[in-house]
């Protein structure tokens, strides 16, 4: 389990419904579909500049999708798609560690957003996420979860961080 954001190209006026739905057509219709050559040099692009932020960040690549993730206990892991961009983060981590593992997103999140001209979606908050707000939000509900999670699913309540 894990705390997702979702870039994407919304319309002016469009709503965050009408652009997931369109988004889960495409992905029914394309069925997991291969990059087309110049969408895959723009990913490229993008991996490049993230990997120029962040040197730890590890890059696997398939036809269909380009995975940067970090080999440390961050967890974080970025996947680069020809119509999306998903970001995830393991609840792993709860009080400091969670805010510093959402700093790290927040940083990768400005990066995507500029290179894309997306926007980001949280659909824990069920909304656009606005980085100038959100922060300790999002990290005080990550860390929440984060402590939750092994009471919900039997863990042994130890905290991986």
């Amino acid at each position: 389990m894990s705390y997702d954001f979702i870039l994407v190209h919304r319309h002016p006026g469009q709503s965050w419904d009408e652009v997931l739905e369109a988004t889960e057509r495409r992905v029914e219709q394309e069925m997991d579909p291969s990059f087309r050559p110049s969408a895959r040099a723009w990913a490229e692009r993008i991996a490049d500049r993230l990997q120029a932020h962040d040197p730890q960040l590890e890059r696997f690549t398939s036809q269909h999708c380009i995975d940067l993730d970090r080999p440390d206990d961050t967890g974080v892991q970025v996947s680069l798609f020809e119509h999306e961009v998903a970001v995830t983060v393991p609840y792993w981590h709860t009080g400091r560690a969670a805010r510093a593992v959402m700093e790290l997103v927040w940083s990768y999140l400005a990066i995507l957003e500029q290179e894309t001209a997306w926007e980001t979606y949280d659909p824990q908050l069920g909304r656009g996420l606005d980085r100038a707000r959100d922060l300790e939000v999002v990290s005080g509900s990550h860390a929440d979860m984060s402590a939750r999670l092994p009471g919900l699913v039997g863990g042994d309540g130890s905290d991986a961080s």
